[in-house]
């Protein structure tokens, strides 16, 4: 009976090993809140960081008070090819620092114009 409880103790702790550190490596990035949420946890890639730094140019284009968001997501346009090369053009393949993903987002958004 010992030796059952002992097994089903060392399979609910592997079973839960894998769900905290393997499981939260396959989620998906679908906005730059997640990308921040991830990037916590696990190291993410330069296509998820430029997904979730066009996520937020996206979101700050459309929630602005303060300029119209046809006029912001004209220029946002503009310039996203542009900004995507010089930003991410030499950056590295990983991201393991927050800060790091919020100072290349940061960056990406200066370039845009979205301020």
């Amino acid at each position: 009976m010992k030796k059952l409880l002992l097994l089903l103790a060392i399979g609910s702790a592997g079973y839960y090993y894998y769900t905290t550190q393997y499981a939260s490596v396959s989620a998906s990035v679908d906005s730059y809140q997640a990308l921040l949420k991830k990037v916590e946890t696990t190291p993410v890639t330069r296509e998820e960081v430029k997904m979730g730094a066009n996520e937020l140019a996206h979101f700050l284009c459309t929630g602005s008070p303060v300029v119209s968001s046809s006029e912001c997501l004209n220029k946002y346009a503009n310039y996203k090819e542009m900004c995507e090369s010089r930003i991410f053009g030499g950056a590295p393949d990983t991201y393991s620092r927050k800060d790091e993903v919020i100072a290349v987002a940061k960056n990406y958004r200066t370039c845009v114009g979205i301020i």
